[in-house]
């Protein structure tokens, strides 16, 4: 197992990574056995959260994706993920200060076929006029794959230094060479691509999210096994993080997010000792559970 010491030099080096490239992944974060525990709960939490009308399915033209309508803090089973010291010395090390989270985060269990070029901050388009572009940015997304994301499809593609606000011109993508077990972590501005898909016998080949859509499955590189990811939010208490909240605010699945994510005091002690700051983006987001709904 990786220590805490060897993850904080890793995401160290790779800090300069994240301000010139957009993303950076930090290796190793969980060994063999704590990936595939993590399946197998991933699996059943998932299918839990089904029953009690915590998770939604979005069926898409390659299948169905299981996505929690609930955020990571809230669900007892994966809650040590995201508060897991070694994902969060990371993530500190990363933003260059103590990371706050705010709500935004899920669980997503199968892939649908959704795939295109997009960016998650909030000025997305703007890129001349918006507060996003006024560097330094500290905010970044994390995702946890539970599967090999190195040589097969279903990962992540990126435009690198697509984050940098003085770039025009658009950069050639590449895909993100993440094992199962690494973290992703990448700056909201930068361009990207989920489900991303590799083109079999030259897998390195990145092609546009559409021509990737329009590929047979014969010429697709297999997916490892079923896709599993856990997605994660961090940043830095300032202006930055206060107008993505405000952003967030618009955005109705994150307010049924923060709505169903309930548990109380225990957990925010939880959160602080791991080191981690809560803002309440809502009067209601973590406050404990009806045990009605429960």
């Amino acid at each position: 197992m990786a220590t805490s010491q060897q993850t904080e030099r890793r995401s160290e080096a790779d800090a300069a990574g994240m301000t010139r490239d957009g993303y950076v992944v930090v290796r190793g974060l969980l060994t063999g056995d704590e990936i595939e525990g993590l399946r197998m709960t991933a699996l059943k939490t998932i299918a839990e959260l089904q029953r009690r009308g915590l998770a939604g399915a979005d069926e898409g033209p390659e299948g169905l994706v299981r996505v929690s309508n609930c955020d990571l803090l809230s669900i007892p089973s994966l809650r040590h993920v995201l508060l897991d010291r070694r994902l969060l010395a990371a993530v500190e090390q990363l933003l260059g200060g103590k990371p706050y989270y705010f709500g935004d985060s899920s669980l997503r269990v199968g892939k649908n076929g959704g795939r295109g070029w997009h960016r998650d901050n909030v000025d997305r388009t703007r890129r001349r006029g918006g507060s996003d572009w006024h560097n330094p940015y500290g905010l970044l997304r994390c995702g946890l794959y539970l599967q090999d994301q190195a040589s097969h499809s279903g990962g992540l593609a990126v435009r690198p230094r697509s984050n940098d606000p003085h770039r025009r011109l658009p950069t050639l993508p590449t895909f993100v060479k993440a094992n199962a077990g690494d973290l992703i972590a990448w700056d909201l501005r930068t361009v990207h691509s989920g489900e991303a898909t590799r083109l079999r016998g030259v897998p390195w080949l990145a092609l546009s999210p559409r021509l990737q859509t329009l590929m047979p499955q014969a010429l697709r590189a297999p997916d490892d096994r079923e896709r599993i990811v856990m997605f994660m939010t961090f940043g830095l208490p300032g202006a930055h993080l206060d107008h993505y909240i405000s952003y967030c605010r618009t955005r109705d699945y994150m307010c049924s997010t923060w709505t169903n994510s309930r548990f109380g005091p225990a957990v925010l002690d939880e959160a602080a000792s791991a080191g981690l700051g809560i803002v309440h983006p809502t009067p209601e987001y973590g406050t404990p559970a009806d045990p009605v709904r429960s």
